[in-house]
């Protein structure tokens, strides 16, 4: 009877072990995944800022050569999973957006003007907008 128990208990042991060890490399293929899917965001944030002034200088020349390399860029980091943040009109929100300044208006917290784009990557926000918001008096 006693070895009975021993080896039952032993089984228990090992099923657990067992359990434990998936549980393990499911989350080490999960950590490998986010980790593959966020590798480039220090790569991606500094374009954002040559693609800043790319934009900056196509309000000012309005040069067609100039706006096809903005669209190509843009492709590229969109293919890699990047999305503006589309707030105008919207209501402020921390988590996407930086007030800069307000201006009085009828809505309280709502975003009246972007100043900086701000941009996700694949649901998670790497850059925050930088924006204007409506103070309701």
């Amino acid at each position: 009877m006693k070895k009975q128990e021993e080896l039952e208990e032993l089984k228990n042991k090992y099923l657990r072990a067992l359990a434990d060890y998936q549980n393990l490399e499911k989350q080490t293929a999960n950590w490998k995944e986010e980790f593959s899917q966020y590798a480039n965001v220090g790569l991606i944030r500094k374009l954002l800022e040559v693609l800043d002034d790319l934009e900056k200088a196509q309000d000012h020349i309005k040069d067609e050569g100039l706006e096809l390399v903005l669209a190509k860029l843009k492709k590229i980091l969109a293919d890699e999973g990047l999305e503006e943040l589309e707030l105008e009109g919207k209501e402020y929100d921390p988590a996407q957006a930086e007030v800069i300044s307000t201006e009085p208006g009828q809505e309280n917290n709502k975003i009246i003007k972007v100043l900086q784009k701000g941009y996700k990557l694949k649901d998670k926000v790497i850059r925050v907008a930088k924006v204007v918001v409506w103070q309701k008096l």
